[in-house]
């Protein structure tokens, strides 16, 4: 099975290429390269978690509109097992 990197990277190429299924217009494309740039420009990635960075604890409503806590997640096992599901 091929990485999340590799995924997205293909994706990428996929969606940028005007193909279907997303026919995005160069304009688009255009826009949202640009807007990429300017949010690299105000260096938001220097203050970004990193691979490996503690997040801080959080409280966010679930589908069902219900409070579900980070801590109580994490008590189930690590953040990265809660998408495995993905793969």
């Amino acid at each position: 099975m091929s990485s999340l990197q590799d995924r997205l990277d293909e994706f990428k190429r996929t969606f940028e290429s005007g193909a279907p299924p997303y026919n995005a217009p160069r304009a688009a494309i255009e826009t949202m390269h640009r807007a990429t740039a300017e949010l690299k420009a105000t260096g938001i990635e220097d203050v970004a978690l990193k691979i490996g960075d503690r997040a801080p604890s959080f409280t966010l409503l679930n589908q069902d509109r219900v409070e579900v806590a980070s801590t109580d997640l994490l008590s189930q096992g690590p953040a990265s097992a809660w998408g495995s599901h993905l793969n």
